[in-house]
């Protein structure tokens, strides 16, 4: 940030890089690319899914909320969690309905104190209307589970299996 360079737009950027060698790799059928991350991991799979329709299917765990809510209101986040003035656009369910039409599950614990539950309800209400309006609800889906900021998987591994 010292240098005027954001974090979060240079892994994004990083992220799309290591696509690029994924295609490359022999072993790797380039239209079967899945990404997941928990928190920041979530952060970078909800961005670089939105950006990069070379990712199939995405599990989004421990960040889905509103920019208001985890930021503004409890104050948790550091310079790699957001990009300046991208509140002004829309809030983080408008990024998150640009992965649609293709799947995307949301991880979120009832107790993360963090990013608080009733705003990832919010923002899963406002996603999955993106979904519906697609007319593919079904590929959009949330693990909503008993614990904190965490990942909690329980439905993870058979999205992939389902949708790649």
């Amino acid at each position: 940030m010292l240098l005027g360079l954001n974090p979060l737009t240079l892994n994004i950027w990083d992220a799309l890089r290591c696509i690029d060698y994924l295609e490359t790799r022999p072993e790797v059928d380039a239209k079967r690319i899945g990404m997941i991350g928990l928190s920041y991991g979530g952060t970078m799979t909800l961005f670089t899914s939105a950006l990069d329709q070379r990712v199939k299917v995405a599990v989004v765990s421990g960040y889905l909320n509103s920019f208001k809510a985890f930021a503004l209101d409890y104050g948790n986040f550091c310079g790699s969690q957001t990009i300046p003035g991208l509140l002004k656009y829309g809030e983080m369910w408008d990024y998150a309905g640009l992965i649609a039409p293709r799947p995307l599950l949301i991880e979120s614990g009832v107790r993360d104190e963090g990013f608080p539950i009733e705003a990832s309800r919010y923002a899963y209400s406002k996603l999955k209307e993106v979904y519906e309006v697609l007319k593919v609800p079904e590929r959009c889906d949330v693990d909503e589970f008993d614990g904190g900021h965490r990942f909690s998987g329980r439905k993870a591994f058979q999205w992939f299996e389902r949708w790649l």
